[in-house]
């Protein structure tokens, strides 16, 4: 029994299992079926539908007598067919909420570590599972300033500020003899120079630089520029995490083992940023079902994420992650809105 031959009546007794269990995780039986959702048919002939979907690999059943639980298949079948029938739509409740939020994220514009706070407690708040962001990402950010601070010895703090209002700070090497006044000459050398320019695009220019000023001037010139190109280089994105405390209060983590790995998992900031690196090149709202995960540290939830621009450009990722029994429908429509309202948030 392949996705594309499944009858409408079978497809809406799938629908029907997935919606159950997500609404209670427990098994589902077919004249629990039948009575919820109206089928004008006897429960047997639930009871023979739900075992050729079980058959198919769509349904599991844990004991003989129990009903039946979806698997990864079930739910992926679910998310897209809610998606190709239209079925996703905001309650009058949830519309208030993203006014709301767009009010909140429009006051908190020129603070984004607050900014991107609020975006991922809401989120989290909203649905009880995890609010994740990955913020944009420091070389494709514009510079707004740069400022060279001595510290000791040839130890030099750069602190970065990039067009979004995000400050960075890092201490690099310099030679013995600069002085702060050099320091500030740099500084203004930079921000003259360089102000607007994304740090990728900076960087590339000082890469030039350097390989001229060996060929042509003194050397110390060179050193300066090789310190400048180092404050300019991060070596990962930030990322920001909320609502542990909310997934302890689900039935699917009241395993103490389960939130642990949990816990793990979130705290390992490289594996987030991989889960994420590609998500910020889609259009639109993505869904990642447990198996479909190319993480293996993931397949144990499901993810709903979606990129969040300024204007036409790719800035991060917003997104939720849970156990895989989700409630896509409230998922998808409040991390869709949360991307758009960071979007028109950034680009204003």
């Amino acid at each position: 029994m392949k996705d594309t031959i499944l009858d409408e009546r079978t497809k809406r007794v799938l629908c029907a299992v997935v919606e159950s269990y997500i609404e209670k995780p427990e098994p589902v039986g077919s004249r629990y079926i039948m009575k919820k959702y109206g089928f004008d048919v006897c429960s047997a002939t639930i009871r023979n539908i739900m075992s050729d979907l079980e058959d198919a690999g769509f349904l599991f059943q844990p004991h003989t007598s129990a009903g039946r639980v979806p698997t990864d298949r079930a739910y992926r079948f679910y998310v897209d067919y809610i998606f190709q029938k239209n079925l996703i739509s905001q309650t009058s409740e949830i519309k208030k909420f993203i006014e709301n939020l767009t009010k909140k994220l429009k006051r908190l514009r020129n603070n984004m570590d607050s900014l991107f706070l609020e975006a991922t407690q809401s989120l989290s708040q909203a649905t009880k599972y995890l609010g994740l962001a990955l913020l944009p990402a420091t070389e494709k950010t514009a510079l707004h300033r740069v400022d060279f601070i001595k510290f000791k010895d040839d130890l030099v703090i750069a602190v970065i500020v990039n067009d979004k209002g995000i400050v960075k700070s890092k201490i690099i090497r310099a030679y013995h003899e600069i002085t702060q006044k050099e320091l500030n000459s740099l500084a203004d050398f930079v921000n003259k120079n360089y102000q607007g320019k994304t740090i990728d695009e900076i960087r590339e220019d000082l890469l030039i630089r350097i390989k001229q000023e060996k060929l042509f001037w003194d050397k110390l010139i060179s050193k300066i520029l090789k310190m400048c190109q180092e404050a300019l280089y991060f070596s990962k994105e930030d990322v920001y995490v909320s609502g542990l405390y909310n997934i302890m209060q689900l039935p699917d983590f009241s395993d103490i083992e389960k939130l642990k790995e949990v816990a793990k998992t979130i705290q390992d900031r490289h594996l987030l940023i991989k889960l994420f690196e590609n998500i910020s090149e889609d259009e639109e709202v993505k869904v990642i079902i447990g198996q479909e995960n190319p993480i293996k540290e993931f397949r144990s939830f499901s993810i709903i994420a979606s990129p969040y621009k300024e204007k036409d450009r790719s800035l991060g990722v917003i997104a939720l992650v849970g156990p895989k029994r989700m409630d896509y429908q409230k998922a998808i429509i409040l991390v869709n809105a949360f991307a758009k309202s960071l979007t028109r948030t950034l680009s204003d």
